[in-house]
């Protein structure tokens, strides 16, 4: 099924840094680095047998980013962890949200649509998120039947 194709690309719990390249991605020192995974600030991913280097997963990636940015705003490391947690609670929830309501990519007519499922329980009635011609987003609902008769790319 290809939408499961598609949902697995939104997967980012396979993306693995060094802490250079976190380093590098994140214009935080490696030195600052190892000094909040000691806070427990951030945690390395569980290494493997062969795997000499520590890495970090995206959700480390996330976590330096918007601590950084918190703290070039003026919050100190501290208040800055602690807010970042509620910041990447409420980014996991709407990256759940998103996957869960994800179902592929449709090209009716020449032009994309998303495919946002069911939006009743009889399952009579699909939600879609497409774009006018400006590029802004909105929503169409369209009976299911016709979701069948169209989708594919």
């Amino acid at each position: 099924m290809e939408s499961d194709k598609q949902k697995r690309m939104l997967d980012l719990s396979k993306l693995q840094f060094k802490i250079g390249e976190l380093s590098r991605m994140t214009g935080v020192s490696t030195r600052q680095l190892r000094y909040w995974e000691k806070k427990a600030f951030i945690a390395a991913k569980q290494r493997q047998e062969e795997q000499d280097a520590r890495v970090f997963g995206f959700d480390a990636y996330v976590k330096v980013s918007l601590v950084k940015h918190l703290m070039d705003e003026g919050y100190t490391l501290s208040a800055a962890n602690d807010k970042s947690k509620t910041l990447i609670e409420d980014a996991k929830w709407a990256h759940h949200f998103a996957r869960q309501a994800f179902h592929g990519i449709e090209n009716v007519n020449g032009r994309r649509r998303l495919n946002l499922g069911f939006i009743d329980d009889a399952h009579e009635q699909v939600l879609y998120g497409v774009t006018n011609d400006e590029g802004k987003i909105h929503y169409e609902i369209h009976p299911a039947q016709s979701n069948q008769e169209t989708s594919g790319n």
